[in-house]
């Protein structure tokens, strides 16, 4: 197992093709969820996921709260502008 994060990067960066393709799959509260891997770079892997408004509406209704659809919800239902505009 790689322990440090030259070597994880190297990896990484050499095999960004191969690692794109197999996405990255997780177990959030009782689902799993399925996220691209859109981007791994020097520094960083971006991974993207989109969520359906409807599937948080459906998760929160259902009480799947360890969801991840619920827990973006509560983002989005506890956002407060700021007033610098």
């Amino acid at each position: 197992m790689i322990d440090n994060f030259e070597e994880l990067k190297t990896k990484a960066v050499e095999h960004k093709q191969e690692i794109k393709r197999e996405g990255l799959n997780i177990t959030i509260g009782d689902a799993e969820e399925n996220f691209r891997i859109s981007g791994i770079g020097e520094k960083a892997v971006k991974i993207e996921k989109f969520v359906k408004y409807e599937d948080m509406i459906e998760a929160a209704e259902n009480g799947r709260d360890d969801s991840l659809e619920v827990s973006l919800k509560k983002v989005i239902d506890e956002f407060e502008p700021s007033d610098e505009e």
